[in-house]
């Protein structure tokens, strides 16, 4: 963590679950000790439109939005999301882009290519994560769980464990919705 803060920006689109992203690893950041902070743009998100929230975690806290150029990691649940926000990465390329595979595409527009991708990706970080999220979704058949399987990703980045997400999840879930969320973390877990 630099000066004590550790900064993740989020971003997907309405519907993702993408708050409830930020009050699990929230409230399993606060358990450990730590100050935590969150804000969300919501934007479009009630019809699919993108978000992007933010979470701050650390012994002081200044700011509830990041300046540009300042998070430490930059999470996307749609892979075009990423495009948006890159101007939050560090300068010296050494945020952690963790890119989660699915595309939502759309018919007015062309997506963007790989090689495009790959090459504005490179550019602003060195450490480029694709999460290939989508062949646990076929399993569940719900694109619900991305955000999920992201979170099992993360933790080895964070300071927290499995056991401390699995006991926010249970606080933020009904017993059979947090058993279902535990066995989709252990898959984000498992992938490399």
């Amino acid at each position: 963590m630099n000066n004590n803060t550790y900064t993740i920006l989020i971003t997907g689109l309405g519907g993702q679950g993408l708050i409830r992203f930020l009050q699990i690893l929230g409230y399993s950041l606060m358990r450990k000790g730590y100050k935590v902070i969150t804000s969300e743009k919501h934007g479009l998100s009630q019809r699919g439109g993108k978000v992007t929230c933010f979470l701050r975690f650390g012994e002081k806290i200044e700011a509830p939005i990041p300046i540009i150029g300042s998070a430490d990691m930059i999470i996307t649940t749609e892979k075009s999301c990423i495009l948006d926000v890159l101007e939050f990465a560090k300068p010296d390329l050494s945020s952690k882009l963790i890119i989660a595979t699915y595309e939502k595409g759309s018919q007015s527009s062309q997506y963007f290519s790989e090689d495009y991708l790959l090459k504005v990706l490179k550019e602003n970080s060195k450490h480029i994560n694709f999460v290939p999220v989508m062949q646990i979704v076929a399993n569940f058949t719900n694109l619900k769980i991305i955000n999920m399987i992201i979170l099992g990703y993360i933790l080895r980045f964070i300071p927290i464990n499995e056991e401390d997400i699995k006991e926010s999840i249970n606080q933020h879930f009904n017993r059979a919705l947090s058993i279902l969320n535990q066995k989709i973390l252990e898959e984000g877990i498992k992938l490399k």
